[in-house]
């Protein structure tokens, strides 16, 4: 399911963007769909276990109030974030 939501672009942007929506012949619409996915894809292994911690988190919480589901991200952000840390001073 889509959901519409509002992005504000510079006109350079949207230049670019319609470049390439063009070269692969979709709309603007889908060529900002392609480009998320692409960008949003984890880069490292530390990121993707941020990403998995994430996906238990909200599969555990979808009857949590938002204010609680930001508050428990919150909390596993700083954990992955600290471990982190930990493993550099190592």
């Amino acid at each position: 399911m889509l959901k519409k939501t509002t992005v504000y672009l510079s006109e350079d942007d949207l230049r670019l963007l319609r470049k390439k929506a063009a070269i692969q012949d979709v709309t603007v619409a889908e060529a900002i769909r392609i480009s998320i996915q692409t960008a949003c894809k984890p880069s490292s292994k530390d990121e993707q276990l941020l990403w998995d911690s994430l996906d238990r988190i909200w599969a555990k919480s979808e009857a949590l109030e938002e204010e609680k589901i930001q508050s428990v991200v919150g909390k596993a952000v700083k954990e992955v974030r600290g471990a982190k840390k930990a493993r550099r001073r190592s």
